[in-house]
């Protein structure tokens, strides 16, 4: 997958939600040795939902910003 195709400028930051099917679960291929600029797609319908980078981000800013 070309990373250039896919517009992440546009969207920034990790989606939590799948904007296409609406789906929470996400799939790498290893997040453990993948560069911050790996994508992460979601399980579901393989939709790009951000970066390695960009979940990485969202796991710092805290455990209290969203609220289910």
């Amino acid at each position: 997958m070309n990373l250039a195709l896919h517009a992440t400028s546009a969207r920034p930051g990790f989606r939590i939600v799948c904007d296409r099917c609406g789906g929470l679960s996400i799939k790498m291929a290893d997040p453990t040795t993948s560069p911050t600029t790996a994508l992460v797609q979601c399980r579901s319908c393989d939709a790009v939902r951000g970066t390695l980078g960009d979940l990485h981000d969202l796991a710092r800013r805290g455990t209290d910003v969203f609220e289910f």
